[in-house]
């Protein structure tokens, strides 16, 4: 198996598009092979290049293959019959594949399945692998069990306007969308002029028949909706308002927009919102009559967390993205919060309280925080404390920096330990990660991460950043590591030591996604998708002392460790069309926030080695970076030429 993967990779290598190669670089950009640093980011639109040019961004580094493209064309039209119902979805058919025109707006990208047994669909119907796509008017479901052959099944159109995100429980039978209300003026009407645009809410769609999609709740939230929302089910909670109720279901919403508390106290109720979802998922199945429907719709909030201002060095308390996820270490249900000047805030959502708290006095509680500011008196948080970066509130604050605006951050769902994970047959661990986390010499080598990026509308001195915090221990988070875009900017007068963002976005961080073994992935807007290894940072790390000394945090550290450069892609249509613009329909005009091609909104990681992109214009790719070969999984690196007659 190992001869048959290195020729695999040697002969894409071969075959991949010209592009400035490299396997490995440093931070500088610099590459350790013969091979040509290439870099991608052009930040000028002159006679020599425009950014509307597909093929002067066919770019990738040659370890990085595209391994399969859907457009997201249904049936060979763009919109919607005017006679279907705007509450359930519609088939596609695979004949469409890459040949009628591209609907686009694409944003986010949510993929579940049971990938450790090869995506078998049971005799019960369920199982499968599955991707959904948020596609600002209507959202995708796409069968991904084979990653070099994804199959778009179904497409479903909203009534109402601006569905940018989307989650799906892990048992693949029900989505969460929402609709957010950003400008009234520009955001079209789906699908007639009676729809409302400016309403805002979370939907709850049943995908039991992924050609069939159909609607079964929804909870309004004016005056703007959520930006962002997670889900997660409980199965041992006591609170439950039914004893029938073996798992409960709540969501999550990040709500940008204050509201008043009852009462007129004057205080500002603002950002997450924790709502609880009585009689749960079997309430909502479309074959209930309209009665027992209207019933299941009841979503109550349950509780509801926004920083207190004097933890916030004077910064804006703006929520962004939530992610839902378990602690490897502590077991705790967390949501890692960007509150973009407030920084990252973790919260405990372990234990929901049996009576509603619904304005957040008591619960969910914040458990930790990371600004780069100190944001307390003493403690952890204070002037001598390991939780900041030792930052004047005014650096803190200052975007030209590369701080502040904190809006998407990624937690990793496993621990790391010198490049490997725990999913690495412990055979393969280094001896420095001993048995494992329990290790009494060499357990504290086993950390967890949680990366941070900023988004910058623009910028005149950096293209953005990503941070790494430890969050071994989620009480004590600290920074490891910064890592940039490389490479030497280019401006009017002159070049620069770092890329600049000239506006609409252009090169900021947006989304990532975590990988094993401290890979991580990340949407960088019209700069690609970018791949990162993140996992030999803890024995990178220059202490103060010679050794680590996690209690102290960054008050110990002399130097950050670097991040290290896997490579980088492009999503630039289809490789093997060259006149994919036209023959596709990609819309250049019609997309409200950039129009440039590639502009990477979203990506998810598949856990057999695969990275699905969604870019704004031009649709879904599905990228294989050769270093992401999961030892779970019986899939070599670059399995796609298998399939080739070449």
């Amino acid at each position: 198996m190992a001869a048959l993967r290195m020729w695999l990779m040697v002969a894409l290598m071969m075959l991949a598009p010209l592009s400035g190669c490299l396997s490995f670089l440093d931070d500088e950009g610099e590459d350790g092979d013969d091979w040509g640093w290439v870099d991608p980011v052009i930040e000028i639109e002159d006679a020599n290049h425009s950014h509307s040019d597909m093929l002067a961004h066919r770019l990738s580094t040659s370890n990085a293959v595209l391994i399969d493209y859907h457009n997201l064309n249904c049936d060979g039209n763009v919109k919607p019959p005017p006679e279907l119902d705007n509450v359930a979805g519609r088939p596609c058919y695979d004949d469409w594949k890459n040949v009628g025109p591209t609907p686009g707006d694409n944003s986010e990208i949510a993929i579940e399945g049971n990938f450790d047994e090869d995506c078998e669909i049971y005799a019960d119907g369920s199982g499968g692998c599955f991707a959904y796509v948020s596609s600002y008017n209507q959202f995708e479901i796409l069968d991904i069990s084979e990653p070099n052959n994804i199959r778009l099944l179904s497409t479903y159109y909203a009534e109402i306007a601006r569905m940018i995100d989307i989650k799906v429980t892990k048992d693949n039978n029900w989505v969460l969308v929402n609709h957010e209300l950003t400008n009234s003026e520009l955001d079209p009407i789906p699908n007639d002029d009676d729809a409302n645009s400016g309403m805002n809410r979370l939907d709850v769609i049943y995908v039991g028949d992924k050609t069939s999609p159909i609607k079964v709740a929804e909870w309004n939230n004016p005056p703007a909706g959520f930006h962002n929302q997670d889900l997660a089910v409980y199965c041992d909670w006591g609170g439950a308002v039914d004893f029938t109720e073996e798992c409960s279901l709540f969501l999550f919403g990040a709500d940008p927009y204050p509201e008043m508390i009852e009462g007129g106290s004057g205080t500002t109720y603002k950002g997450t919102q924790v709502f609880y979802v009585p009689r749960g998922f079997e309430s909502w199945l479309p074959n209930q009559n309209e009665e027992q429907q209207n019933s299941s719709r009841e979503i109550i909030r349950w509780g509801g967390y926004t920083p207190e201002p004097d933890t916030t060095c004077g910064g804006s308390i703006f929520n962004h993205d939530h992610v839902y996820f378990v602690h490897p270490v502590t077991k705790q249900r967390l949501l890692i919060a960007s509150y973009w000047g407030a920084g990252l805030r973790i919260v405990d959502v372990s234990d929901p309280p049996t009576v509603a708290d619904p304005f957040g006095i008591a619960w969910p509680p914040e458990i930790g925080r990371w600004l780069g500011c100190p944001t307390a008196d003493d403690g952890w948080y204070g002037p001598e404390g390991g939780g900041h970066a030792n930052m004047a509130p005014e650096e803190w604050l200052d975007s030209a920096q590369g701080n502040d605006n904190i809006h998407y951050a990624v937690p990793y769902d496993h621990l790391v330990c010198s490049g490997i994970s725990e999913y690495f047959p412990k055979a393969e661990w280094p001896v420095e990660c001993g048995s494992g986390p329990d290790d009494a010499t060499f357990g504290a080598n086993w950390r967890h991460y949680t990366i941070i990026a900023p988004e910058y509308g623009s910028n005149d001195n950096h293209s953005g950043y990503l941070w790494t915090i430890d969050t071994t221990d989620p009480a004590k988070p600290f920074l490891v590591s910064k890592w940039r875009l490389p490479g030497e900017g280019m401006k009017e007068n002159g070049s620069h030591p770092q890329h600049w963002i000239p506006g609409g976005y252009i090169y900021s961080p947006h989304n990532g996604d975590t990988g094993i073994g401290g890979h991580i992935y990340w949407a960088h807007y019209h700069a690609g998708t970018w791949a990162t290894d993140h996992g030999h940072i803890w024995e990178e790390l220059v202490w103060e002392n010679g050794v680590p000394e996690p209690d102290r945090g960054f008050q110990a550290i002399v130097d950050l460790a670097p991040t290290h450069i896997i490579g980088y892609y492009l999503p630039a249509g289809p490789e093997w069309m060259d006149d994919a613009t036209d023959s596709l329909g990609y819309d250049m005009a019609d997309c409200w926030a950039s129009c440039m091609i590639p502009f990477d909104w979203g990506l998810q990681y598949d856990s057999r080695g695969f990275v699905y992109i969604s870019e704004m214009v031009s649709g879904i790719y599905v990228v294989q970076f050769d270093e992401d070969f999961d030892p779970r999984f019986d899939y070599p690196p670059l399995w796609a030429i298998e399939a080739s007659d070449d």
